[in-house]
């Protein structure tokens, strides 16, 4: 039954609780996650009102930053130590789960396991999911204004119906594996 429960969110569940202000308060880390780019490196507007809702947080909070480095590009007055550039094994895609498990791997050095989640608002709650089950405790930040990028040189990046046919197969698959 469980796993029924978990397929039907899969495919139907798009909206995730948004933390409150004492739950934000009481993290001890933000890790974000980006949303497709342009070409030549530009990280496009999904990735740069990320970036704001990170700097936001970062100013608020006063808390250490885990990033992709699509985000972490587009704040160059932030000192930024943890920056998730590529995947472990060369030559392999960045996913979902590769930078969660990178920031998982920084965090637990580190002994934070109260995470702000930051990513785009249809991508969330996979991140989220993920880290849950790779043992973060999760706060949920709103991102509800990040917007789709029609330039990224990822298609389902471009608008939210390409998302959507590609995300809930990720999610499956993601079921599937464990990984959330």
């Amino acid at each position: 039954m469980k796993f029924l429960i978990r397929l039907f969110e899969c495919i139907f569940k798009w909206k995730v609780e948004i933390s409150n202000e004492q739950e934000l308060a009481d993290s001890q880390v933000i890790i974000a996650q980006s949303f497709g780019l342009q070409e030549y490196d530009d990280p496009g507007k999904s990735n740069m009102v990320l970036a704001k809702i990170v700097k936001d947080l970062h100013n608020q909070f006063q808390l250490p930053l885990v990033l992709q480095w699509e985000i972490a590009d587009c704040l160059p007055e932030i000192f930024k130590k943890n920056v998730i550039r590529e995947h472990r094994e060369k030559g392999r895609y960045l996913d979902t789960f590769e930078t969660v498990d990178q920031s998982r791997n920084i965090c637990k050095q580190n002994y934070w396991d109260k995470a702000i989640v930051v990513a785009h608002p249809d991508h969330i709650w996979r991140v989220a999911e993920t880290a849950k089950k790779m043992g973060f405790i999760t706060r949920i930040a709103d991102t509800k204004i990040v917007p789709y990028n029609s330039l990224s040189v990822q298609s389902w990046t471009r608008s939210r119906i390409k998302f959507l046919i590609r995300e809930i197969p990720a999610r499956i698959f993601y079921l599937l594996h464990g990984w959330i």
